[in-house]
């Protein structure tokens, strides 16, 4: 809700995470009247003036498509549910103050589209909840993110670990949304596999009766926090265990190979005091010992000479 209702301010968040490279824009919407009671009357005061109609979201959906970015609606109340079919969104995320909440679950997971449920102010029993009303639902596709819903995060209360226990409980992506006040958590939540990341952006600082902004990236860092993000990526890898291209090299210098540990004559029968491994990689490598000793030399070896499979016999 960074926009405050101002189209402008839309505007240039949308321009904002298309120039920083992200992959995906994300907006709220509700009518205040059916998400908040009239008891709040603080809250309802505070959040009507940043509600959009449903022609300014559509404009910014437009501006997404155009800027090569996935539009993502939060509906807030179940009147802004059919905004989500009606703009064709990418995917559906669910706000974690949709906790113990089924009936909606169930209602928003019909509408066939990918789920991003974030779960800050959730124990295990409501993640267990959440994911049987979206199975309920019909969803097919779902991500969890793990969350702390306090703005901002103190650093002992971010426990990116908890990521893990997600894992443990659904088998689907697992990912992070941040409310810190800085870029570390996200960096290592991307480092500890974090599939999806959320983060506020924001044009604004310092507003008064809000607070996503104390927990947002804004111009000056957001393209920074966005390529620190696709380099975390990069050093995080594939995750297969397998030699490298930029090894390849290191092989020759780096490894060992079997060589003559003293003067070594033609006829000799070789045995494992005859011979050390030393650098360079470029000979027989030191796991096929076995398969070198007993054979007998068909030339003489001067001392580091390495042993050749021709020289065998």
């Amino acid at each position: 809700m960074a926009h405050f209702g101002d189209m402008a301010l839309g505007r240039q968040l949308v321009e904002l995470a298309a120039a920083a490279q992200a992959d995906a824009f994300k907006l709220q919407v509700f009518d205040v009247e059916q998400m908040i009671a009239r008891r709040a009357a603080e809250w309802r005061d505070r959040l009507r003036p940043r509600t959009l109609s449903f022609d300014q979201v559509r404009e910014l959906r437009e501006l997404c498509r155009e800027r090569n970015l996935e539009f993502i609606l939060t509906a807030h109340d179940e009147s802004r549910i059919e905004w989500l079919t009606r703009l064709e969104v990418a995917a559906v995320k669910v706000g974690s103050g949709e906790r113990n909440n089924p009936v909606f679950l169930r209602q928003l997971a019909a509408l066939g589209r990918p789920v991003i449920l974030s779960t800050g102010m959730y124990a295990e029993a409501d993640v267990r909840e959440a994911l049987a009303a979206l199975q309920a639902g019909g969803c097919r596709e779902a991500a969890l993110l793990h969350c702390n819903t306090s703005y901002p995060t103190p650093a002992g209360d971010v426990n990116l670990a908890a990521m893990d226990r997600l894992r443990e409980l659904f088998p689907g992506p697992v990912g992070y949304s941040d409310h810190t006040a800085d870029d570390l958590a996200v960096m290592c939540a991307v480092a500890r596999g974090a599939r999806v990341i959320e983060k506020h952006i924001t044009i604004l600082r310092d507003v008064p009766n809000a607070q996503d902004w104390k927990v947002s990236a804004g111009p000056e860092d957001f393209p920074e926090f966005m390529r620190r993000v696709r380099r975390v990526e990069q050093l995080v890898g594939h995750g297969r265990k397998e030699v490298s291209a930029s090894e390849q090299g290191a092989q020759v210098w780096a490894l060992k190979s079997l060589v003559a540990a003293r003067p070594l004559p033609a006829g000799t029968v070789l045995a494992a005091a005859d011979l050390a491994a030393k650098r360079p990689g470029d000979g027989i490598l030191p796991n096929r010992l076995d398969e070198v000793t007993g054979r007998r030399l068909g030339r003489a070896l001067e001392p580091d000479e390495p042993v050749r499979w021709e020289d065998l016999t």
